[in-house]
């Protein structure tokens, strides 16, 4: 099995997740996050408009899902296909091995459970 953390841009999160529930994947999280990356950061109007200022970090969404060794390739290329505008700095997608999985409620275990 693998888990795949995909930081992309909070403006691209709805893409990103209609091209995974079109591969018909079952579960999946995503959380909003911020970071630092080689995009600039865009100035914000605060307040009434009367004053502007550049936050530190941009806003992104990362998305986890942990899917079947077959299906890595086809995940990574929909979420690539769907975020990306071949610019730089757009986000980044992680991949790691997972050694096993656990059902909470029927206890069951392993590849069955993603």
């Amino acid at each position: 099995m693998k888990k795949i953390e995909a930081v992309v841009p909070h403006a691209r999160l709805d893409l990103a997740l209609a091209a995974l529930k079109e591969l018909g994947l079952g579960g999946l999280t995503y959380y909003e996050s911020k970071g630092r990356g080689q995009n600039p950061i865009p100035r914000i109007q605060s307040g009434r408009g009367t004053s502007t200022y550049v936050p530190e970090f941009n806003v992104n969404s990362t998305i986890v899902v942990v899917i079947r060794d077959t299906q890595l390739q086809n995940v990574v290329d929909a979420l690539v296909e769907s975020t990306s505008t071949g610019l730089a700095g757009e986000g980044k997608i992680f991949v790691s091995d997972v050694e096993d999985a656990v059902d909470i409620g029927s206890r069951r275990r392993g590849e069955d459970q993603v």
